[in-house]
């Protein structure tokens, strides 16, 4: 029996199945970007790589382009599409419900808690777990969800370019911190690589309960954090709220007005990617080990490097949807159905990564090479992929989003398909 696709069989889902196909890409870069950090999610010992927990002296020339090609590449892209995809999805769900006149707060507000468990548990073992920080800030986009499409633009513009972060950093040139607050900041520094080190040593060496212990302790605030001082937390909120104007503009609809804009927004997008990727590297040395900056340096610095991610981002999301209209992307639909599941498969992707680097399974962590971890990733993937391509040719939805939809309308959702849908294509 052959795998029925979305673009080819209707039947399957009333979906739009570019948004399936974006969801798929996104967790491809998923795979290359975790396991080419072995599922660390956290800054590894001083001594080792800055963007991989593998020793220099272990990496041979191969591993060091591949790290450079997904550090610019792949690093910083992959959670830039979830998060536009999750507040298109909300628009989505706010319109449909409308529809149907049922109500929509609640239930959203009731959906958004469950995923916060679903993204605890997750953090059990993988601490570098988003559900839990998209859980939060998609209860802010509730009250946003009547607002003017010129303040959801004007918002979501300023967040999606870290503005927060960079007015702080403006704000640390012009003022410097004083003696006390640079003391402060160094023994906070040296608090936290400590505390690094031995979340890093106990993932490697340590069982499942040592780990889980750990996790259990830190999960939670560590990803908060995380994403706080990176500033991915205001970039997320910023494409969540883009999302939801992009859902309004009903933008990936296929007509020859968005198309139009599609290919605009790739042209634009690109130089603008090039140039940012060119400033940010160039400022670092990031090809060749990357190091905090002096003053305005660094500014400058950390702000091509979010252009560079916001700016790469638009590049995928135009070039997939093109290829798409103009049917030039048959290798391409497997992904419809990956991305399908992607709430299932994202969390697969780090029980596969957790048994490979943890000490509890295979013990891999700093000791697998850049090339032979994202080639791991980029295999894991495609068993995934065939994977996700037969399971839904019999099932509705993923194990996991099943149990989301069932948990947030509390009651068994109808799985296995109908009979008659099963007639191949």
């Amino acid at each position: 029996m052959k795998t029925i696709y979305a673009i080819d069989r209707p039947v399957l889902s009333n979906r739009i199945y570019i948004l399936d196909t974006l969801r798929g890409f996104a967790l491809l870069g998923i795979a290359v970007v975790h396991f080419g950090g072995h599922f660390l999610a956290t800054v590894p010992p001083p001594s080792l790589h800055p963007y991989n927990p593998v020793s220099p002296s272990d990496f041979s020339a191969l591993d060091i382009l591949v790290d450079q090609m997904q550090s610019i590449f792949f690093w910083g892209i992959p959670f830039p599409i979830f998060s536009l995809l999750f507040g298109i999805s909300f628009f989505i769900q706010m319109d449909q419900t409308a529809k149907i006149g049922q109500p929509f707060v609640w239930r959203m507000v009731w959906r958004l808690v469950v995923l916060f468990g679903i993204g605890y548990v997750h953090s059990l073992f993988y601490t570098g777990d988003v559900l839990m920080m998209y859980a939060v800030l998609g209860l802010l986009l509730i009250p946003l969800r009547r607002a003017r499409n010129w303040v959801l633009l004007g918002i979501g513009l300023f967040f999606t370019f870290n503005m927060p972060w960079f007015l702080l950093r403006v704000g640390s040139v012009l003022s410097p911190p004083n003696a006390a607050q640079v003391a402060a900041s160094k023994a906070f520094l040296v608090n936290f690589m400590k505390l690094a080190e031995v979340e890093y040593y106990t993932k490697q060496n340590g069982s499942l309960a040592d780990i889980m212990s750990l996790t259990a302790s830190i999960g939670v605030k560590n990803v908060f954090f995380g994403q706080f001082v990176t500033g991915r937390m205001f970039i997320s909120f910023g494409l969540f709220v883009l999302g939801l104007w992009v859902g309004r503009q009903r933008l990936f609809t296929d007509t020859p007005n968005h198309r139009a804009i599609f290919r605009s927004l790739l042209l634009i997008s690109s130089i603008i990617a090039i140039l940012s990727t060119a400033i940010w590297a160039y400022l670092t040395n990031a090809l060749s080990g990357w190091a905090p900056l002096p003053g305005w340096q660094e500014v400058f610095a950390q702000t091509a490097y979010t252009t560079q991610w916001v700016s790469l981002t638009a590049v995928y999301i135009a070039g997939v949807t093109l290829l798409i209209w103009h049917k030039q992307a048959r290798f391409l639909q497997p992904l419809i159905l990956t991305g399908r599941m992607g709430l299932t498969l994202y969390i697969g992707l780090s029980i596969v990564g957790a048994l490979i680097y943890m000490g509890y399974g295979l013990g891999q962590l700093g000791k697998l090479g850049m090339a032979a971890s994202v080639g791991l990733g980029i295999i894991t993937f495609g068993v995934f992929t065939v994977f996700a391509n037969r399971w839904f040719v019999y099932y509705q939805y993923g194990p996991i989003e099943w149990l989301w939809r069932t948990l947030t309308h509390w009651k068994i959702q109808p799985w296995r398909r109908k009979t008659t849908d099963l007639i191949a294509a």
